[in-house]
């Protein structure tokens, strides 16, 4: 039985007073937490063009939404309302964002990547890996995000871009480093008036924004997009690899299906769109306005000085080029995802040996300087720092005939990304002169 009075006495006492303050408190705490949560979501998901904030007089960045307070337009009544997205308002432009939870955008990338297939086994045993894995593989499916895909690319075109750029990113945003970033840099300082199209689900956040910000407050022109390859592959050659993969019916092979997946990409997004592919690996000297149907050739023969092999870090082409076309066939016909490049730059230059000459594709193979004056092997002297006047001098020569003869210098992050780049070495003359925010790309 309750005894009243013993709980009257307990009501007056101080301790109970305490709790409960702390009780009330608490529940103010909770309450305003929930309600920061959904105020800012983790996700970007609609055709958001990264645009810096302008003046106030002009009001057109949707991404004004990150420094000014998010006004959240509420919907009524509220039956048929998809929970999972908001509308913000923001400098008088609407844009629907994804709601997610925070935690996963924190967690972005911290997963084992799906797309790299177990080492040591029998193709048998991979393929029943493979199998197995299909469902998570959200990369080969249209999702509510990716789906927006043509729509958006389409709608940042319009910008009066004087050049359209490509790249593309499958790692987690969160490896996404100074380097990398570099290339957007240097990209953005000698191409000012272009346009950049990141291909990237884990850019294509608000994580991904943050680090693209300090060019987007310059005003630089940059929309990252989470891919759509269904419709990217739609009525081409590779629409019927991409049935086949998805059935499990082809070995993905040795190597990371992401590596072939970019292969296939940009060339899938050339051939729809047109304009200039490039690696993440690059730095940028020059603008690009001339090139036209051009790739770069990656081996001469030193005895003929003719081309022998070409590389797909960088290529320029008209839209719907009919060369195009045959590496996706080519992509299809012959895939092989256990050797290394066969789906890449030695694909193309199978299909350029092949068809190259064919009257009316009009295709330039630029020399070594263009893009690739240094091979991965000699590299490692353009990052160490001179310790002679000899060596000063040649630092100097190359620059200078770097800077006069070269679009962009491919840097093989493979092989370079752990060196360090020493003062006064060819690379850091490199950076100083032709970086924009200039982050911490001199430590590996």
């Amino acid at each position: 039985m309750l005894n009243c009075k013993v709980f009257g006495q307990t009501i007056k006492s101080p301790i109970f007073s305490t709790l409960s303050f702390v009780l009330i408190v608490f529940v103010i705490y909770a309450c305003s937490s929930i309600y920061k949560v959904s105020l800012y979501p983790s996700q970007l998901t609609s055709s958001q063009i990264f645009r810096a904030p302008q003046q106030a007089a002009h009001n057109n960045d949707v991404q004004a939404a990150a420094n000014k307070t998010l006004q959240v337009q509420a919907t009524s009544p509220p039956l048929k309302v998809d929970q999972s997205r908001i509308i913000v308002v923001s400098n008088n432009l609407t844009e629907q964002i994804n709601i997610e939870e925070l935690e996963e955008e924190e967690q972005d990338g911290e997963a084992p990547d799906p797309l790299i297939p177990p080492a040591k086994v029998t193709n048998e045993e991979r393929m029943e890996w493979f199998r197995k894995k299909l469902p998570d593989l959200e990369v080969l499916e249209s999702t509510n995000l990716s789906r927006s895909f043509h729509d958006r690319v389409v709608k940042f075109s319009k910008n009066q871009c004087a050049t359209q750029f490509f790249m593309i990113w499958f790692s987690p945003a969160r490896t996404f480093g100074p380097r990398d970033f570099l290339a957007v840099d240097t990209l953005m300082k000698a191409n000012p008036q272009s346009c950049l199209v990141l291909i990237s689900r884990s850019l294509d956040t608000r994580r991904g924004y943050k680090i693209l910000k300090p060019l987007l407050d310059r005003g630089f022109k940059i929309l990252t997009v989470t891919p759509d390859l269904p419709s990217l592959v739609k009525d081409t050659p590779a629409e019927a690899w991409l049935k086949k993969i998805k059935s499990g019916k082809i070995d993905p092979g040795k190597n990371p299906l992401s590596i072939h997946l970019s292969d296939l990409i940009r060339l899938a997004v050339l051939y729809k769109y047109g304009g200039v592919y490039l690696d993440t690996d690059f730095v940028i000297l020059k603008d690009f306005k001339g090139l036209r149907n051009a790739i770069g050739a990656q081996g001469i023969d030193q005895v003929t000085h003719k081309w022998t092999t070409l590389n797909g870090a960088a290529m320029v082409f008209d839209k719907r080029h009919p060369i195009l076309f045959d590496f996706l066939q080519e992509f299809t016909t012959t895939f092989d995802g256990s050797k290394w490049g066969h789906n890449g730059p030695y694909l193309l230059t199978r299909v350029i040996q092949r068809v190259g000459n064919t009257p009316g594709y009009n295709l330039t193979i630029l020399g070594l300087k263009a893009f690739y004056p240094v091979n991965w092997i000699q590299i490692n002297g353009f990052y160490k720092k001179p310790v002679s006047e000899e060596e000063s001098k040649w630092v100097e020569e190359t620059v200078l005939e770097l800077n006069k003869e070269t679009y962009g210098l491919h840097l093989w992050n493979k092989i370079t990304r752990e060196l360090v780049v020493n003062e006064g070495s060819v690379i850091d003359r490199l950076i100083k002169s032709h970086c924009l925010i200039c982050r911490d790309a001199y430590n590996s």
